[in-house]
């Protein structure tokens, strides 16, 4: 189930065009307040592929935990 979210969040991410996407401090902040992680080292389209998750479907603790976990691999 996370391999398919994550190849969703992923897929978004390069359907939306990272070039376009630029993430504000705003939503930086959001990712970290939404998992209490440390986001700011993030590229634009990692950030992208981290709100997406954040603003898909499941459950918060699912979400959180996704969220947590890409930030995780991206650093």
């Amino acid at each position: 189930m996370k391999t398919a979210a994550t190849l969703t969040a992923l897929v978004l991410a390069a359907a939306t065009g990272s070039a376009a996407f630029a993430a504000t401090d705003a939503q930086i902040t959001q990712i970290e307040n939404f998992a209490n992680v440390d986001a700011s080292g993030l590229t634009n389209a990692e950030a992208a592929s981290v709100l997406n998750v954040i603003h898909g479907g499941g459950s918060i603790s699912e979400k959180r935990s996704h969220v947590e976990s890409l930030v995780g691999k991206y650093q």
